[in-house]
């Protein structure tokens, strides 16, 4: 498989990713917060509103934003259409994607149904807006690629995902009767292994080989991994939705996108190992914690198949694809692709001599920091499940690394600003 041409003169302007890109950091301090406000732990139950909360302010505030954010130039640029009137598209999204999360999760944490039936519609103009934009782009795209595929069935899970968790909040805030827990788990798996799962895969076909000096996936993983994972997700729903008797497929329906998950997360390690360029790089480091993380998630989700009982096991394979995989990969990402958008828009503007290098637009320190940091908040969090101390721990994680990222884009965009800037002077 062959990384594909990039638009580059689509690419909108470098205000629209960046401001959900600067946000996104906010929202780890707000879920550091959030998880010290219960005074038990709330790993210890994964009910607790605190821990509904912060996941949701984590996934939402944070996930959604860098996705989101970075969606608005992947389409443009890597499948050749941009979502249409973007100005518009973005700040239909961003803003109601800031009030909605930020209600959403003190509704969640206070129990508050007011709160939440404010939450929910503006979560859905948010993601509505959104999609729409998103399926009207890849559409009209004249792109064919594996990318373009990953992202076509990412958004059509999301889809679902906010179909899903709009009737959950509505219900929560007005005590309708439903059946939460086979809605909460079809939710929980299109949004994790659809949305996530399929969106990361569709971005790494193209970052890791363009930035990480990579061979490229193989043809057989580009073409049949992310249609293999959707199709597997629509066969997972059929137990949860439907009939509890259904309990074989749902283990068999798990247990191959495990499998299909270590084997995205084997084949990226292998390429990684093969890298031209032998130095160390921070950037890569997070991708290998995020890619050892999914295996680690995977046998853990696997095993827990078949002790269901176990609930540390399903709390523990969470953690790691959450916290080690998922945010892992985000770290790693924007710090590639910041400083990218940095260097490249100041070269697209005319400047030729002056533009800073990529690697002077994130000191490489505050790379390597984060990562340290990240690593210990990963292992506070899986110590917190028999350590309730551990719980500070993995506050004070979070708070630091949403120091630290937010410190680090600022840093880059004021870069940026200093450099137009004097160069528009001489």
């Amino acid at each position: 498989m062959k990384i594909i041409s990039l638009s580059t003169e689509q690419a909108p302007p470098i205000s629209i990713p960046l401001r959900f890109f600067i946000t996104a950091p906010l929202f780890l301090l707000l879920a550091g917060i959030m998880l010290v406000s219960d005074a038990g732990n709330p790993f210890a139950n994964i009910h607790s509103p605190t821990l509904l909360a912060v996941t949701h302010c984590i996934t939402l505030g944070f996930m959604a934003m860098i996705m989101q954010g970075a969606m608005q130039q992947i389409l443009p640029v890597v499948v050749g259409r941009a979502m249409p009137i973007p100005w518009l598209t973005a700040w239909l999204t961003f803003l109601p994607l800031i009030l909605g999360t930020l209600l959403l999760s003190t509704g969640l944490l206070l129990s508050n149904p007011v709160l939440l039936n404010l939450a929910w519609p503006l979560l859905g103009l948010a993601f509505i807006t959104f999609i729409s934009a998103s399926l009207i782009s890849l559409l009209q795209a004249p792109a064919r690629n594996h990318t373009k595929t990953a992202i076509l069935l990412s958004i059509l899970a999301l889809a679902g995902t906010i179909a899903l968790g709009m009737l959950l909040a509505h219900g929560h805030a007005n005590g309708s009767i439903l059946p939460y827990a086979k809605l909460t788990t079809a939710h929980i798996g299109l949004s994790l292994g659809g949305w996530v799962m399929l969106l990361i895969v569709g971005v790494s076909y193209q970052v890791v080989p363009m930035f990480q000096i990579t061979p490229n996936y193989p043809d057989w993983l580009g073409i049949g991994l992310t249609p293999a994972i959707f199709i597997v997700l629509l066969l997972s729903l059929l137990p949860p939705l439907f009939k509890s008797e259904l309990h074989q497929v749902a283990i068999i329906t798990k247990s191959i996108f495990w499998f299909l998950a270590s084997c995205f997360a084997v084949t990226t390690l292998m390429l990684q190992s093969k890298r031209r360029r032998r130095v160390a790089d921070a950037t890569l480091s997070f991708f290998r914690l995020g890619m050892v993380s999914l295996i680690c998630a995977a046998v853990l989700g696997f095993a827990n198949l078949f002790y269901p009982d176990t609930d540390r096991l399903g709390m523990l394979s969470a953690i790691f694809f959450l916290l080690g995989f998922s945010i892992s990969l985000m770290h790693g990402m924007l710090y590639k692709i910041v400083p990218f958008l940095v260097w490249f828009h100041l070269f697209r503007s005319g400047v030729k001599i002056g533009v800073p290098h990529m690697k002077e637009i994130i000191p490489e320190n505050w790379m390597w920091r984060h990562l340290l940091l990240h690593c210990s908040t990963l292992f506070a969090a899986i110590f917190s499940l028999w350590w309730d101390m551990a719980v500070w721990l993995v506050s004070l994680g979070l708070l630091l690394q949403g120091s630290i990222l937010g410190y680090a884009l600022i840093t880059a965009i004021l870069l940026y600003q200093r450099t137009l800037k004097r160069i528009e002077e001489i």
